[in-house]
């Protein structure tokens, strides 16, 4: 099969696309055939060496964290139901390449069938990110929220879970994506591209930041006028404040079956900037990294 592969930590430029071998099934094995790979800040972040820390590896390995596809066979203690059904779900040993193999079975979740698999694939590292951030943070409709970063693969989701529980958002955005975040949902939108302080002040009531960019600029603005304000971050795990908590949010299998739902009965809308070729991988995490988002960048994958 071909991978995508990262064997140094010299950033997005030095992946490789290589043919390895097909893995080898196993009792607990879903083989999947891959259809789409969300693009994430986690993997150009682990290839640039920035999550040394926070997330060690041993090169090389197999890039991505998130996958869509259709199951082609399972082993002997699976579900023989998954064959030929769309799912998506998280390997942990990689998941850029032609074939996943899917040894975890609560992480694997079938995709309802009027909700396509590109919708689908966003919501790992996007919507379930999203829901993990309010559950921790334990958001309720007396807050008002602001969100850096907010046009993202994780900030759409976030306005919109947001607003579906009567939060008041205000989205922080680059002024080509204002009217973006209006139409997503957002209440307010500061364009960081002005003077954010003076967009600051018109929004006095704001009890909570959750920080998805880890823009430090922005944050220090933030913090300049509103010095006690929590801030909850995904992106940075320091920032010079003592109202500042990083966290690394989760949510149980049930919760990713009620994010597809929600994409199936309309309540959630799948936001994708672009699909790529998973062979354009280079240009497409150079765009996921350099551009303001609008939404998920995807891999296709030929199968």
């Amino acid at each position: 099969m071909q991978a995508i592969i990262q064997d140094t930590f010299n950033g997005i430029s030095d992946l490789k696309i290589k043919v390895v071998s097909d893995p080898k099934s196993g009792p607990l094995s879903a083989i999947i055939k891959t259809k789409y790979t969300p693009v994430l800040p986690y993997d150009w972040r682990t290839e640039s060496g920035e999550l040394k820390n926070i997330r060690p590896v041993k090169l090389p390995i197999v890039i991505g964290y998130g996958f869509a596809g259709i199951v082609d066979n399972v082993g002997s203690l699976r579900n023989k139901s998954l064959i030929g059904k769309k799912v998506i779900g998280a390997s942990l040993s990689g998941s850029a390449s032609t074939i996943v193999d899917s040894r975890i079975p609560p992480i694997l979740f079938p995709v309802p069938d009027n909700v396509e698999l590109s919708d689908a694939a966003t919501i790992i590292g996007g919507a379930d990110t999203a829901l993990g951030i309010i559950k921790k943070a334990n958001i309720n409709s007396e807050d008002v929220v602001l969100i850096t970063g907010a046009s993202g693969g994780i900030g759409t989701y976030l306005i919109q879970l947001l607003k579906l529980r009567g939060v008041k958002v205000i989205a922080v955005g680059h002024s080509s994506n204002v009217e973006f975040l209006k139409m997503i949902g957002a209440d307010v939108v500061i364009d960081y591209t002005g003077d954010v302080n003076e967009q600051l002040l018109v929004s006095l009531d704001i009890t909570q930041v959750i920080d998805t960019a880890g823009n430090v600029r922005i944050l220090d603005e933030i913090s300049s006028v509103f010095p006690d304000l929590p801030i909850i971050s995904i992106a940075m795990n320091y920032f010079n404040s003592n109202k500042f908590s990083f966290i690394q949010p989760n949510i149980l299998p049930k919760d990713y079956m009620k994010l597809l739902n929600m994409l199936s009965v309309g309540e959630l809308h799948a936001y994708i900037q672009e699909v790529f070729n998973f062979r354009d991988v280079v240009e497409a995490q150079t765009l996921s990294k350099d551009s303001h988002s609008q939404g998920r960048i995807l891999l296709k994958w030929n199968n």
